[in-house]
């Protein structure tokens, strides 16, 4: 999904600007797509 609000990557520490694809890590925390430690979950 795209970013809504700025936000930090608790993965990488960059940050993540809105419209910047998002997935949620295996803590439930939201990351960058590529930081993701968690396979893209289809709809």
């Amino acid at each position: 999904m795209k970013a809504k609000f700025n936000g930090k990557c608790v993965e990488c520490g960059e940050s993540i600007k809105v419209g910047k694809e998002i997935l949620k890590n295996s803590d439930d925390k939201w990351v960058h797509k590529a930081c993701s430690d968690l396979e893209e979950e289809l709809p």
